[in-house]
This record gives C-alpha cells, sequence and structure tokens, in this order.
C-alpha cells in the first residue's frame, strides 16, 4: 500500500517536471541567443546580391567582367560585376579597398588597400575570385596607390609619396626589384602602360597645372603630350594602342576625352551635366565611366568613343567609381 503510494507520487513529481521543461521550451521559441562566439570568414567572396539596383539594369550592360569600388558599407571595397547580375563583394575582410586592376590575362587584380590603418595603404594583388589577397612589398611606407599591370603581367605601376613627393614606381608582383621612376621634385601620379609594353602614359604637374606625358618604360625619355592647361588626369590606353582615354577639367567641368596615342585629335567624349571621371576601355570602342549624379553621389556609365549611347548603369545612394572591364 505504502509503496504504491510512493510509486505514484513519483509519477507525479516526473510528470511535473516534463510539464514545465516543455513549457519553458515553448515559452523559448522564435527567440535565439546571440552567439558569444564571431562567425568564422567563410569565403572571400560574398554570394549573396547586393541592396543595388543592378538587376534591373542587366541588359545594358556590357558582356563580361566589371569591377569598381563603392562605399556601399561605409568605408570603399571592392565589387565584381559579371554579365550585369548582382554585384560580389571581393574584399569585405579588409577595412577599405580601393582602384582595382585586371591583370592581362584577367586571372589577377592589383588593388590600393588596408588593414585597419587608412594612413598605411598598400598595394595588393588577389585572384580574381576575391581569394589569396596578399601585399605586394612587406613593407610600404607612406601612401601607395593606383596600381597598374604591365602588358606582360610580371609588373606593376604604383603611385606611392614614400620619398616625399608623389613619383611613378616600378616593382616586380613578386615584391622584388623596386625603382622609381620618374624621380623628380614635381607630383607624377596616374601612370598606365601602353599595351606594347614600350611606353607609360602618366600625370605630372612639373610644369604647373596637371598635364599628360609619356616616358619609356624604363623612365627615360620624357615628352609632353598635352598642357597643363588641360588639367588631366586618369589617363588609360585603348586596348589596341592607338588613343588614350582621360580625364580633364578644360571646359570648367570634368569630362572624358579621346586622343590619338600621339597626343592629336583630341575629341570630347561625355556632354552630360556633372563631372565625368576615370574611364575604363571596353574593348576599342566603348568607355566606361563615373559621372557624378546629384551631388556626392558617383554612378557608373557606358558610352560610344564617339560620345553616342551613353547609358546609366546604376541609380545608387552610394558612390560607385573607378571601373575597370575585362572580357
Amino acid at each position: 500500500m505504502h509503496s504504491e503510494s510512493y510509486l505514484v507520487r513519483k509519477l507525479i513529481a516526473v510528470a511535473v517536471i516534463l510539464l514545465w521543461v516543455v513549457a519553458g521550451c515553448k515559452h523559448g521559441e522564435g527567440t535565439t541567443a546571440p552567439s558569444p562566439l564571431t562567425q568564422p570568414f567563410v569565403s572571400p567572396v560574398s554570394t549573396s546580391p547586393l541592396p543595388t539596383p543592378v538587376d534591373s539594369f542587366a541588359s545594358l550592360w556590357p558582356a563580361g567582367r566589371v569591377l569598381y569600388h563603392s562605399d556601399l558599407t561605409g568605408v570603399f571595397k571592392i565589387y565584381l560585376v559579371v554579365d550585369g547580375q548582382p554585384p560580389l563583394a571581393l574584399t569585405q575582410e579588409l577595412g577599405g579597398a580601393t582602384e582595382p586592376a585586371w591583370s592581362p590575362d584577367g586571372q589577377m587584380i592589383a588593388f590600393t588597400g588596408y588593414t585597419t590603418d587608412p594612413n598605411n595603404v598598400m598595394i595588393y594583388t588577389m585572384r580574381a575570385d576575391g581569394s589569396e589577397k596578399r601585399p605586394v612589398m612587406s613593407t610600404q611606407p607612406q601612401r601607395n596607390w593606383r596600381p597598374d599591370w604591365s602588358p606582360d603581367g610580371t609588373q606593376l605601376l604604383f603611385l606611392s609619396n614614400r620619398d616625399g613627393n608623389f613619383e611613378i614606381y616600378k616593382v616586380n608582383v613578386d615584391g622584388t626589384s623596386l625603382v622609381n621612376l620618374t624621380n623628380h621634385p614635381a607630383n607624377d601620379r596616374d601612370a598606365d602602360w601602353s599595351p606594347d609594353g614600350d611606353q607609360i602614359v602618366f600625370v605630372s604637374d612639373r610644369e604647373g597645372r596637371n598635364a599628360l606625358y609619356v616616358m619609356a618604360e624604363d623612365g627615360s625619355g620624357v615628352a609632353r603630350l598635352l598642357g597643363g592647361s588641360w588639367n588631366c588626369s586618369f589617363p588609360r590606353w585603348s586596348p589596341d594602342g592607338e588613343r588614350i582615354a582621360f580625364t580633364s577639367g578644360k571646359d570648367g567641368t570634368l569630362d572624358i576625352y579621346v586622343m590619338n596615342a600621339d597626343g592629336s585629335d583630341v575629341q570630347k567624349v561625355t556632354t552630360r551635366s556633372g563631372d565625368n571621371v576615370m574611364p575604363a576601355w571596353v574593348g576599342n570602342d566603348r568607355l566606361m565611366f563615373s559621372g557624378d549624379d546629384t551631388g556626392d553621389n558617383w554612378d557608373l556609365f557606358v558610352i560610344n568613343v564617339d560620345g553616342s549611347g551613353l547609358v546609366q548603369l546604376m541609380t545608387t545612394t552610394d558612390s560607385e567609381r573607378y571601373p575597370a572591364w575585362a572580357p
């Protein structure tokens, strides 16, 4: 009798405990406590579509791959658009990244970036999928910007103020054989290698305002193409080496121009209102560029070299700059 009573009391106690556990679990459904652990970085490339209206413009984008940098997250990062599809973030684990440049074979990307200190800006390379990021040189004093590949993919040009003023340097992709090509008391910048590898076009203020110059790949034979009244920036050789696109403020606003490689036959390409900068060739007959739209906001555009066929590729509240195209 007593043993039966004891067994009943035990069963009731167990039932009460089970009801309490179930009730507690039900009460907690739909809530997730924040994990005390930092989520691991799984992939160098974000495959989630970013909140930009690229989808609605997909048919307008040139076929191929487009790099650019954007301050979508509050700091500049590098993004990749393939055939007009939603962009992929390539550098989200870095503190900031800008100025992407395709290697000639399209397998690598050089860019400017930093980890935690924006005053220690370095030249990096990474694979086209965003993996295997590394600084080109272990020591990169001062600020280092705007990398550009040699046509054979073995060397990089870049801009640095490591010697006190801005100079153009050349270095092997593995970080060896650093050379100051300009070595001039003026500020020299925005270098771009000709497709045949023989010449480098660049901008310098050595005669006052920013003029366009060319030099041999070893820094010799400097010759002026356009005078300082043009107020030039961002010169870029066409893939066939016959023309150079550049930005000029000659007419008050910044616009895209194209000229023959010897500096003759300068033609204005953009006539839209606002500033238009940073041209990038899409084949030999089209150009991408960054144009300001509603104040400090910058969007990407594409246009035929003759000035026809202007298309706005993005309309965002952030800024997309420094496009680079590859097939």
